[in-house]
């Protein structure tokens, strides 16, 4: 299946990155069922922002993808991948151990939600390179290989929406990372929605 990354997703994953610079970051990948049922493509519509503390504190993950998974079957989507950038990045990007095993996670439940579509490929884990998050090609997708490892995708078979980097740098220099809001924060104060729904509704994504 190929994969289309929306203006939106790439954006606020990067500006979740960006927010947390000295932190380990993750979030969800959210993708549109009708685009999949009609092109055979997962489109990447919205990238959701999970936590930059204790990002392995599974409780609190377990009531993020409940909230997650509610919002997703409201609108016709489908958590389709997990994202996350190391605090310290090695030499080679590899996904960590942790990241692994929510991504084989979100990739079982795929069947149950997707009926009449195979899990195979369809479940996507993406490390960010966070020394270089203005550029596309910083966001590293891995798939399910057959023996169940996580491999490296094929750069051909990754596109992104058009103007994705000068919309990223103009936000950036809006300081709009400052803005980005995670499980972490709505933790702290409910008042404050992980959908980020201002982030959403700036103007320059509506350049996209």
């Amino acid at each position: 299946h190929p994969v289309e990354v929306s203006c939106k997703a790439f954006t606020k994953l990067q500006l979740h990155a960006a927010k947390y610079p000295h932190c380990a970051i993750n979030g969800l990948l959210v993708a549109c069922k009708q685009t999949l049922k009609e092109s055979k493509a997962i489109e990447i519509v919205d990238a959701i922002p999970l936590f930059h503390q204790c990002i392995e504190l599974t409780p609190m993950l377990e009531i993020a993808l409940t909230h997650v998974d509610a919002h997703c079957h409201a609108n016709d989507l489908f958590v389709a991948g997990y994202y996350e950038a190391p605090q310290h990045l090695p030499s080679s990007i590899e996904p960590s151990i942790f990241g692994s095993k929510i991504a084989d996670k979100i990739h079982g439940n795929l069947e149950s939600v997707l009926s009449g579509e195979k899990g195979k490929s369809l479940a996507h884990l993406v490390v960010i390179d966070n020394k270089r998050i203005t550029k596309t090609d910083s966001v590293n997708f891995f798939e399910k290989a057959n023996e169940g490892k996580w491999k490296r995708c094929s750069q051909k078979d990754i596109t992104f929406q058009e103007n994705c980097e000068p919309v990223l740098m103009h936000l950036l220099n809006r300081k709009v990372a400052r803005d980005i809001v995670d499980f972490d924060n709505h933790l702290d104060d409910i008042s404050a929605h992980w959908l980020n729904h201002a982030v959403n509704q700036d103007k320059m994504l509506h350049f996209c």
